[in-house]
């Protein structure tokens, strides 16, 4: 059964994330600790405030990183619950319908960027006026080439080169293939909940060393094979992240029960969700802190009745029907105005109008690429049975 607040929550870590990119070209390095950021040379008024939220509770809006964390949990909460449901339990029928979830969105918004990328055919921004336009540099401004979009659409990678059309990208690499062996990890949790949880933890724990990540691939060759190689160990990281999704949903009746049992105990827990959640991010060990934040943050969102009530305010279940589209083409929009606007509007209306047009954009892609290929997997999934299952609302 779908649980539609969760949703809002969704949609609630990819605005942040879309806020957390318009930050990096406000604030240089407002996500690093100790916190660095500083109000850029002419940033004026708005460089200013951007500082002071950063140093204060409301950098919990801009938080990026984190938010993908919650993504990933999220995610393995809302596989485990197609798992429960008897028709989606065979596995050509969950990974056919999550491949349509993921990949033809993602593909459509890789072709989008590229399109856009050699349409503007970009020259770099200069970094002297705007020191933080470094970041914008670091895509779009390579000749865009057939090998690129297929490197980009074969998600070989995670970071680099064929990262550059959409970095964004990465997280959604690291879901398909999580994807894939999903039903395999749900089945040893329920057999073997503390033996997997353990597994994961170690895994993330020892590829979360980048001297030693490095030492493995530093002598595969060709350099290719070796930035896929280490995309896959980042992979098996974020394992973790979707075992804690499975204990949500597994552990909901003990956990309810408990918050029952110890109210008072709720403050600390939002506040102790909040502070691991705006942690700056560092090194990879950061992101525990975000899984456990985000394993905290879901689990005080089904057991509290003020907190879903919240969360069925229809905005925020609009920006959770949306909250794909939106990470997918956020960036693209981003990259797009700040190139074709930048020295014709000032910089803080260029920001705005992303924020708007990124909402617009998500909008239409949701209604005219995302539904149709979620409602295409659905029919692909029950083909062989000759027989439609019937529709449900969005869905993972």
């Amino acid at each position: 059964m779908r649980v539609s607040e969760l949703d809002s929550v969704r949609g609630v870590a990819a605005f942040v994330v879309l806020l957390h990119h318009l930050w990096m070209i406000v604030l240089p390095d407002q996500n690093t600790f100790p916190l660095t950021g500083y109000p850029i040379p002419g940033g004026g008024a708005l460089a200013t405030a951007a500082f002071w939220i950063s140093v204060s509770p409301l950098r919990l809006l801009f938080c990026g990183h984190a938010a993908v964390g919650v993504f990933f949990v999220l995610s393995g909460f809302a596989l485990m619950k197609a798992l429960e449901n008897p028709q989606q339990r065979a596995y050509t029928t969950f990974i056919t319908r999550r491949f349509f979830r993921i990949y033809p969105p993602f593909a459509v918004a890789i072709v989008l960027a590229a399109a856009l990328s050699w349409l503007l055919h970009p020259q770099p921004l200069p970094e002297a006026e705007w020191p933080s336009l470094a970041w914008v540099n670091a895509y779009w401004t390579a000749p865009v080439t057939v090998p690129m979009v297929l490197g980009h659409l074969g998600m070989i990678a995670t970071a680099g080169y064929y990262n550059s059309l959409n970095s964004a990208m990465w997280t959604l690499v690291h879901e398909l293939r999580i994807s894939l062996l999903f039903p395999l990890i749900a089945a040893a949790a329920l057999v073997r909940p503390r033996l997997v949880l353990l597994v994961a933890l170690l895994t993330f724990v020892v590829f979360s060393i980048t001297h030693l990540t490095h030492a493995l691939t530093s002598h595969v060759q060709p350099e290719s094979v070796a930035v896929f190689v280490l995309s896959i160990l980042q992979t098996l990281r974020y394992v973790l992240f979707f075992v804690f999704g499975i204990v949500i949903v597994r552990q909901a009746p003990q956990i309810g029960a408990w918050l029952a049992r110890h109210p008072g105990i709720k403050p600390f827990l939002w506040a102790t969700a909040a502070i691991l959640l705006a942690i700056p991010y560092t090194k990879g060990y950061t992101e525990l802190l975000y899984a456990v934040g985000s394993f905290l943050l879901l689990n005080l969102c089904l057991h509290s009745d003020r907190a879903r009530a919240v969360l069925r305010n229809p905005v925020l279940q609009w920006l959770g029907r949306i909250s794909y589209s939106l990470y997918l083409t956020h960036l693209v929009v981003l990259l797009a105005l700040v190139y074709a606007l930048y020295g014709v509007l000032p910089m803080w209306l260029i920001l705005l109008l992303v924020l708007v047009v990124s909402l617009g954009v998500a909008e239409i892609f949701n209604r005219w690429v995302e539904m149709p290929s979620a409602r295409l997997g659905k029919r692909m999934a029950t083909r062989p049975t000759g027989k439609l299952a019937p529709a449900a609302s969005g869905g993972d």
